[in-house]
């Protein structure tokens, strides 16, 4: 897959792959482990009778070759997680990052660091049991401003996080390791359908604020006011208070066109020319110039997450933050969410872990009894899993899944782009909102972007070699599809999520467009990601547009889970307008699985004005 070309070293022979991709894996859940290891026994016999690890070099870059013209979906999907893994591996090595001209880095416009946010405090649990009056499980967007607007209200708080906590001392600094213990199962949780769809999202303190673009949008409003009309959030149309509260706490910041990186001028030039309607990303990083290793962690914490933000700020109102705590059952005595039931994981030593003493020996069962309230803020994946393993099965919760589904698209220009030295994602189009889109001038790292690039083998080696002439551009979908999130058999969880043919035609919509900005920008090829159409030009872009591709064909990722216990009238939702759980006395959600439906624009700042209002009224009633 990766044999050595031009200068680039070859995969085993001179820079280790395997190995650490290997370790890598343990990261990821069984159910993932199980497909993997299905996937390439697979494609390791697709050459019967022959082993693809047997044949020679030139042979095995034919079989590449045919498998990307196959006709066969089975043979592009396999052919796709081999380039994943193999990318991950490859591309965070440094002699590749060094050949290539990659670089992870952030930098303040003036050379400056931020100033420390202040402490976490005493990380370990006391004892077998603590007792609060409000217990929250989660310590992303949601549960970290409910948290701090709680506990400055005087109510005592223990905040539980299954993660580590990570600063800019403590990010590890293998890319891999990152990945591996900043995100649930390694980022490779998956939701299954035809496509199967990336859905990576953060565990640690600060959720996935932590390895977050930073982008800041506040939700549209007429998604609000049908949320007002449609689902009886009175509150919905009310909340350009906590927005701007929010933005100030944040330092969220409108990026300079000047200093955003040439992908993201490429997008705004093409946009221009094309007369489509755009602008600057607000992020919330100050005056962020450079960033290439948010989905890493921001290394100098200039990208105020939650752990650099709301929840020193709890703390020092007296909240106790709790890491390495798997929340396993919501305990619930006569109709009454009383505390939870969780397990207190081994711990690394290091410094993202503070308490008395430096690691946990051992797994072992842990308790929190709320006097109040319990307030569940595990993101739209993990509030159904733990809402559905404490027994409340028989309700809409982990149904109505709507994700984002994304698509990367990727262009080739004749000058160097070298997205890596400006911000991640710079500059958003909306000129296509009435069709559900948003575009965004996205540069990922990259053992995240490589994969996505043409070529397999010698090809795509040739691709790699090329990447600091690549921009690219995201795709985001505001989708009507949905999925649902559920248990397996042995409790585990389990995403399923089934696009519609309609939302896949939007989709293709939207990458033609995004082949439009591309071209007015100067690109002289685009790559669309769906196999059936190759490499895009200007001559045959009419041809792709004319062309109905089945939603297998798309390759989607996503980003921004939400809706799987909305706010909706018992029977079609899971939760009331302030957030209380139908049937459940003093059980609360405060994150994306409240909204109703697809939200359109990055969620952050959506669900920091939620957890606002629903910790506030919260308060009142306590």
């Amino acid at each position: 897959m990766a044999p050595g070309l031009d200068g680039l070293p070859a995969a085993e022979r001179e820079v280790e792959v395997a190995a650490p991709v290997a370790e890598f894996l343990r990261s990821a859940s069984p159910r993932a482990l199980r497909r993997i290891r299905l996937g390439l026994r697979a494609f390791e016999w697709l050459p019967f009778p022959w082993r693809f690890s047997r044949l020679g070099g030139g042979a095995r870059d034919d079989f590449l070759r045919r498998m990307e013209a196959s006709r066969f979906s089975l043979h592009h999907e396999l052919l796709l997680m081999a380039k994943v893994l193999v990318t991950l591996g490859y591309a965070v090595a440094p002699r590749v990052e060094e050949k290539i001209g990659t670089r992870r880095s952030c930098r303040l416009a003036d050379g400056s660091l931020p100033a420390p946010q202040g402490t976490l405090g005493d990380t370990m649990p006391s004892g077998p049991e603590e007792e609060c009056d409000v217990v929250i499980v989660g310590s992303g967007a949601g549960g970290a401003v409910a948290a701090a607007t709680l506990a400055e209200a005087g109510l005592d708080v223990i905040v539980l996080e299954a993660g580590e906590a990570f600063d800019q001392e403590s990010y590890p600094a293998d890319p891999l390791e990152a990945i591996a213990r900043l995100y649930r199962d390694g980022g490779l949780t998956i939701a299954e359908g035809r496509p199967q769809v990336p859905v990576p999202v953060g565990r640690a303190v600060g959720g996935t604020t932590v390895v977050n673009s930073g982008t800041c949008f506040r939700a549209p409003p007429a998604v609000l006011e049908d949320w007002r009309t449609r689902f009886g959030i009175e509150w919905a149309t009310d909340l350009d208070g906590a927005f701007a509260e929010a933005e100030e706490l944040l330092r969220v910041t409108p990026l300079d066109p000047e200093r955003m990186g040439r992908n993201g001028q490429l997008a705004m030039e093409g946009a221009a020319a094309l007369g489509a309607s755009g602008g600057p990303i607000s992020r919330n990083a100050g005056s962020c110039v450079q960033c290439s290793s948010c989905p890493l962690g921001c290394e100098i914490d200039a990208k105020r997450g939650m752990h650099v933000s709301y929840i020193p700020r709890a703390v020092a109102a007296g909240a106790r933050l709790r890491t390495g705590v798997e929340a396993r059952r919501v305990l619930i005595e006569k109709g009454r969410a009383t505390g939870v039931a969780c397990t207190l994981a081994p711990l690394r030593p290091g410094p993202g872990n503070r308490g008395k003493g430096t690691a946990r020996a051992g797994s072992r069962p842990y308790a929190v009894r709320a006097r109040l309230a319990t307030v569940v803020a595990g993101g739209a994946l993990g509030t159904p899993e733990l809402l559905l393993r404490s027994g409340l099965s028989g309700s809409p919760i982990g149904r109505n899944l709507h994700i984002h589904p994304a698509c990367w698209i990727g262009a080739r220009y004749a000058e160097e782009v070298r997205g890596w030295d400006g911000v991640m994602q710079s500059y958003y189009v909306d000129e296509w909102e009435p069709q559900r889109l948003l575009l965004e001038a996205t540069f990922t790292p990259l053992a995240f972007g490589g994969a996505w690039l043409p070529g397999a083998g010698s090809d795509h080696q040739r691709s790699l070699l090329e990447f600091h002439h690549v921009g690219s551009i995201g795709v985001h979908l505001s989708d009507e599809s949905s999925g649902r999130v559920s248990l397996t058999r042995d409790g585990s969880l389990r995403v399923r999520y089934k696009l519609t043919q309609e939302d896949a035609n939007r989709l293709t919509f939207g990458i033609a467009r995004a082949a439009e900005i591309h071209f007015a920008a100067g690109a002289t090829e685009v790559y669309p990601n769906i196999p059936r159409a190759g490499v895009l030009t200007p001559s045959n872009l009419p041809d792709f547009e004319s062309t109905r591709f089945k939603p297998s064909e798309l390759r989607l990722e996503a980003f921004h889970p939400m809706g799987t216990a909305r706010i909706s009238p018992p029977g079609d939702g899971a939760c009331a307008p302030n957030g209380s759980v139908h049937g459940v006395s003093d059980l609360y959600v405060a994150d994306a699985s409240l909204f109703p439906t697809s939200l359109g624009v990055n969620p952050m700042m959506t669900i920091i004005a939620f957890a606002t209002r629903i910790a506030t009224e919260l308060t009142k009633s306590s």
